[in-house]
């Protein structure tokens, strides 16, 4: 078998074995959030529908009559995730939530608020309400009456991130190149002899 085909075979298979890149999450960032008292919420978080994570959260709210402004990064441990709906807290491994502040967010196919729409790794716009609201008990697993809530019209939009290639891919093409450098350097050494 030629040297060409060897290369040919080896290179096939390094591309069969790679997996196919993908998006691990899209970064979804808020869009003209605004509360019924005036306050506003900005920032962005990661969700990965595959997986159902939720991840590099920041979330800022600013004041208003009913809440002081709070920046959420945490997931709430007493709620879903849920790809329609998910709840955010400000700080994470709190031994008890009761009192604290708690951002939910809901995802709808319409200005109605009538049918909920789930968030997907095709990124995109999706409408959503956001509910600021006060942890009831120690898991934050339910909540008290004292509620803020956006006005409709706000959405989420979602970036889809740019596919990473495979490190064995990689790191096999830098082989083959490798070996076809020496086996051209043999091929060179034997014709100068």
């Amino acid at each position: 078998m030629s040297r060409g085909m060897i290369f040919a075979a080896i290179l096939l298979v390094l591309m069969v074995m790679a997996p196919a890149a993908s998006a691990d999450s899209v970064t979804w960032a808020l869009n003209d959030l605004i509360f019924t008292d005036g306050a506003t919420a900005t920032g962005s978080f990661g969700y990965d529908a595959a997986t159902n994570t939720v991840s590099f959260i920041h979330v800022v709210t600013s004041a208003g009559a009913l809440f002081t402004g709070t920046t959420y990064t945490a997931v709430d441990p007493g709620f879903g995730p849920f790809a329609f709906d998910l709840a955010f807290v400000a700080t994470p491994g709190l031994p008890d939530y009761t009192g604290k502040s708690v951002l939910e967010l809901e995802f709808f196919t319409s200005t109605a608020e009538t049918t909920l729409e789930s968030l997907t790794n095709s990124g995109g716009i999706v409408l959503a309400e956001l509910n600021e609201l006060v942890c009831a008990n120690a898991a934050c697993s339910t909540v008290n009456a004292d509620i803020r809530g956006t006005v409709p019209g706000g959405t989420v939009v979602g970036v889809v991130s740019t596919p990473e290639a495979s490190t064995g891919l990689l790191l096999g093409m830098g082989l083959i190149s490798l070996l076809g450098v020496v086996a051209r350097r043999r091929v060179l050494n034997s014709q100068v002899v």
